[in-house]
């Protein structure tokens, strides 16, 4: 029909023209934009390059129909076996006044994304940890995981290989689970601090009341140790074989706190994360540093040939220095870095290189009071430009320590024992024996 116009208005040659219904390009006054145009909109705003690359590709076509969209969610739904906050991965479903088919499509294939991620290099950079752990988790191909997650029938399998393959990882999100499933809301610990005693005041006082239950009377105050509770602890540690003087000391508190277990999921999930910094693949054949376990393990084809002690380098406050303070058999302030590398060559009978960072901190007083006895006793040399030189001829300062050269000659006494193992690293460390054989004791 032909629109009647107002008074003082004017209408084109092109604005007369009636709509043909069977002209299916014409989709009506609200020009509603198809699902693909919808997606390349949401595609264009706030989302990563990866994704919007994705779509892209595809010409903006969705990705996810109802039935794999609900495959999805249910499988998002629990990360919390997977020691993630299932929340991250949480998109709402279309609805009027809040996301479009289009922006839920996005949303889903983002959060699958992030997934990805988390399950592939972990949720932590190791470097965000600590200067010393330098171990580089495995990258996610992004096009090549979103390509598979487009094609793929079985959404869950397709995010479950994302995860380590190790044995070690499957047990320990086997624990999570199993964890998970026993978690209750467990009594609160007293834990440790001042005795607790008639008069004292504040919330592990509260916590003691509750524990050996004595009652409080309404009006009072449960966070103060008054005559009633003096009553109750003095019964308690009767009952129990302890001296009943009302006094709530570490033995009292053991007895009380004791078969309160501590929650070890948070050390499943950190465990967890760990694994997902190590390579996917670990070699058929490869050794295992367990840090604080000081244990070396060889793996060849999944069997442990080789398992013994290992000693690590020591935290700034673990103790006295041993051999001379040096290297890694427990320097002092050198603690071992995190990482993984690959074993390339081992060196028979080794010279050890005295690292400048030792040499001035914990020999340079020797060299200046008693240079020739100080390098003979231990097995020293001093090289300059490539010639050994008598170490009593130079002139020793921290200057001069770094034009010479300190190492020490392979031997019964040297540091490295008979055979080190390299793998070459911006830590100058290496896996070799030693003549400190008492630490392995500590």
């Amino acid at each position: 029909p032909i629109p009647r116009l107002s008074p003082g208005s004017s209408v084109t040659s092109a604005s007369l023209v009636a709509a043909d219904p069977s002209d299916e390009t014409v989709r009506g006054p609200a020009d509603e934009p198809t699902l693909a145009e919808a997606i390349e909109r949401e595609a264009t705003v706030d989302v990563s390059l990866a994704v919007s690359a994705f779509y892209a590709e595809r010409g903006f076509e969705p990705v996810w129909d109802p039935q794999k969209a609900d495959a999805l969610r249910a499988r998002l739904a629990d990360a919390g076996s997977d020691g993630f906050d299932p929340n991250d991965f949480f998109v709402p479903h279309a609805s009027p006044g809040g996301l479009s088919d289009a922006a839920v499509d996005v949303s889903l294939t983002e959060a699958a994304l992030r997934y990805a991620h988390h399950s592939m290099s972990g949720r932590v950079a190791p470097q965000s940890i600590s200067r010393i752990m330098t171990i580089e988790p495995p990258k996610l191909d992004e096009a090549r995981f979103l390509r598979r997650l487009a094609r793929t029938k079985n959404v869950a399998a397709t995010l479950d290989r994302l995860h380590p393959p190790h044995p070690q990882f499957k047990a320990l999100r086997a624990a999570l689970v199993d964890a998970l499933s026993k978690r209750r809301v467990s009594r609160p610990a007293i834990g440790k601090g001042r005795n607790l005693k008639r008069g004292s005041k504040g919330l592990r006082v509260a916590i003691l009341r509750s524990r050996i239950g004595a009652t409080v009377r309404r009006g009072t105050d449960p966070t103060i140790f008054d005559a009633a509770l003096d009553d109750a602890v003095r019964r308690y540690q009767k009952d129990n074989g302890l001296r009943p003087d009302g006094v709530v000391g570490p033995r009292t508190v053991a007895i009380l706190d004791d078969g309160i277990a501590e929650d070890p999921t948070a050390a499943l999930i950190s465990n967890m994360e760990r694994w997902r910094w190590l390579p996917r693949g670990l070699g058929g054949h490869h050794v295992m540093v367990n840090v604080p376990a000081f244990r070396v393990r060889v793996k060849s084809a999944d069997r442990t040939v080789f398992d013994g002690l290992v000693i690590v380098g020591a935290k700034a406050d673990a103790g006295p220095r041993s051999c001379d303070g040096r290297v890694s058999g427990g320097a002092v302030g050198h603690p071992t870095p995190i990482f993984s590398d690959e074993i390339e060559h081992l060196v028979v009978n080794p010279y050890w290189n005295v690292p400048f960072s030792i040499a001035s901190t914990e020999m340079l007083g020797g060299f200046r009071a008693k240079p020739g006895g100080y390098f003979a006793r231990r097995g020293y040399e001093a090289v300059v430009i490539g010639r050994v030189v008598n170490p009593a001829s130079l002139n020793w300062s921290k200057g001069m320590l770094r034009k010479v050269r300190i190492r020490q000659r392979p031997g019964r006494r040297n540091a490295l024992g008979a055979v080190k193992f390299m793998f070459p690293n911006k830590h100058a460390v290496y896996l070799h024996a030693t003549p400190t054989k008492h630490l392995f004791k500590r």
